[in-house]
């Protein structure tokens, strides 16, 4: 008899914190799909007494026929509940979503289809972004793209009318690794929402041969929700810009070559991307409003500088532990 591939079988993690009610939203828009994941692994935290009771309490009076399993994690962050969550889960394929979205129907079996290419490595497509009544309705010509002097290009939340195409990084709302391919996340990426997570894991994945596909038409619907403890969504916010700044440069420098790496730090210093302000954005910015662009350009500065010295920090460990070093 010919040899029949093995059905592949997919996990969806969900980490979630003091957010139960768009928690069980989610779980319910998973178990509604048209192709149902085979396990759901929801990952806690300790303290969060409550998320854990109306889980358990949602499990009990719903009995769901997928496997769903809550993991408890102690250490805050978001790298911390994903990296628990990869514990549990079994899935040949994990799939990535946040609480506060909600996948479309059809959103696993869209998924499903690319891996059949088993050169694929990731896949992932579009949130949509609902405020209130109101759905962020920007269009984009250019999704998922790093260039080579380390700008990156995201654009996954935007109205994108091209067809599904290879791309260089997915979004961690809307995202799935084939299991062989995965690691833990960085636990050196700072911050308590750990931006750029996502970014990382996939260079990861694209330095492991896998491709990266987006489709725009892979779906969830994301309601942006309060964050609570060690994240904020204030992008002008002193901390996430330190964090933000430091993961971007810690990410771009671990994945590029030593010429690059050059080209990208001085790009980063002098221009700078975003709220993560250079020289030239600060002065720019700074007749409108001295102490504000300051603040931002100081706390930019000083994640650049310290996302240079974890970079550092990791290559000499690699040299010093190559055994247990990610790359080994």
């Amino acid at each position: 008899m010919p040899h029949l591939p093995r059905k592949l079988t997919f996990t969806v993690l969900v980490p979630s914190y003091r957010r139960p009610q768009d928690l069980l939203r989610c779980l319910q828009g998973l178990l509604a799909g048209s192709r149902p994941p085979d396990e759901i692994v929801v990952v806690l935290r300790d303290v969060d007494r409550k998320s854990q009771r109306e889980l358990q309490q949602w499990l009990d009076d719903n009995q769901p026929t997928v496997a769903v399993r809550m993991a408890v994690v102690s250490r805050p962050g978001q790298i911390a509940a994903m990296n628990r969550g990869l514990q549990v889960a079994s899935g040949d394929i994990v799939c990535f979503t946040d609480d506060d979205c909600v996948p479309r129907p059809d959103w696993l079996e869209r998924l499903a289809a690319y891996y059949a290419d088993e050169a694929v490595g990731g896949v992932g497509g579009h949130d949509v972004i609902h405020y209130g009544n109101q759905v962020y309705a920007v269009s984009a010509t250019v999704v998922g793209r790093i260039t080579w002097w380390g700008r990156i290009i995201g654009n996954h939340h935007c109205e994108f009318e091209g067809a599904a195409q290879e791309v260089d990084h997915l979004k961690g709302a809307n995202m799935s690794f084939r299991r062989t391919m995965l690691r833990e996340f960085d636990e050196n990426l700072a911050g308590g929402s750990s931006c750029l997570n996502d970014t990382e894991m996939s260079l990861w994945v694209r330095q492991q041969g896998g491709k990266l596909i987006y489709d725009p038409r892979i779906v969830v619907d994301h309601y942006p929700a309060e964050r609570f403890g060690e994240s904020t969504r204030k992008v002008t916010d002193p901390s996430l810009v330190y964090s933000d700044s430091h993961n971007w440069v810690y990410c771009m420098l671990k994945y590029m070559s030593p010429i690059y790496q050059i080209c990208f730090f001085l790009y980063a210093l002098s221009v700078g991307m975003g709220t993560r302000y250079g020289l030239l954005k600060y002065l720019m910015v700074l007749p409108r409003g001295p102490w504000a662009a300051t603040r931002q350009f100081w706390a930019a500065t000083r994640g650049k500088l310290a996302g240079l010295y974890t970079y550092w920090r990791w290559r000499v460990d690699r040299h010093d532990n190559p055994e247990t070093s990610e790359f080994a």
